[in-house]
């Protein structure tokens, strides 16, 4: 499917963007499938745009213009880790699942160093090193956030603050696009790749963000196309990707990633 990209200025409506998607998995491959739906039927995805304001509805607008990748998994276990030595120390140590929930890249050397699962499909690698090359570290910095989501649903996100030294980013799920097969009650995981026009010199000392279960019928998703489907399940998500109690909820922490 050939690229498209979208972009706005500030004075513009937010999130004005033209997706680009590649579903991986083969058709027929779900043993419980439902109509909910994708635009397409498989696992595996990655989306692209651009956009310079937040949210409509009241949230906080964006301080900066940015542009976003979105590419998921097949499995709900996180796949970019800051290194290879990390994503070995993942496999006895369930905390630092915790700490790749938002990974900050702000030079050549940490984007390098970024180690993907090799599991990964190798297009969707590839869209991620793309991606990393295409920033300019001078006058740029990456944030990749790793979350949860079930096979139904897709992500947007709404806007970003980038301060001196503090950075939040609002996101919102949604049903995907009506008559579409996805499997029910799947769990997969998403790095969204967020490329902000301004540099960090280290990890903002401040960090978090929020995510509704339900997203404003007048946003146009970062994440693809959506006729506006959308469910509240009665459950929010932090930015950590872990489940909370209530219709949306937003996390800060602070200091050095561990």
């Amino acid at each position: 499917m050939p690229s498209t990209f979208g972009s706005t200025s500030p004075s513009q409506s937010p999130s004005r963007s033209r997706s680009r998607r590649r579903l991986l998995a083969a058709a027929g491959g779900c043993l419980a499938t439902v109509f909910a739906g994708c635009a397409g039927d498989g696992s595996e995805s990655t989306t692209e745009s651009s956009a310079s304001e937040g949210p409509p509805d009241g949230g906080f607008d964006s301080t900066h213009e940015y542009e976003s990748l979105f590419v998921r998994a097949d499995d709900p276990d996180p796949f970019v880790y800051r290194s290879e030595d990390e994503a070995e120390d993942a496999q006895d140590d369930e905390t630092v699942a915790h700490r790749l929930s938002r990974l900050f890249v702000v030079d050549e050397s940490a984007a390098a160093d970024l180690w993907i699962e090799p599991g990964l499909a190798d297009e969707d690698e590839s869209e991620i090193r793309d991606f990393l090359e295409a920033t300019d570290f001078e006058s740029q910095s990456v944030v990749v956030h790793q979350r949860t989501i079930e096979d139904c649903y897709e992500r947007r996100l709404l806007g970003i603050e980038a301060r001196d030294d503090e950075y939040r980013a609002r996101f919102c799920q949604t049903l995907k696009a009506p008559m579409t097969p996805c499997e029910a009650d799947r769990e997969l995981m998403e790095a969204i790749l967020v490329r902000i026009d301004r540099s960090y010199a280290e990890r903002p000392s401040t960090s978090g963000g929020s995510e509704h279960m339900s997203c404003p019928d007048s946003t146009t998703p970062d994440a693809g196309e959506s006729d506006g489907s959308e469910s509240d399940r009665g459950g929010g998500t932090d930015t950590d990707g872990n489940d909370s109690s209530t219709g949306s909820s937003e996390t800060t922490d602070g200091g050095e990633d561990e």
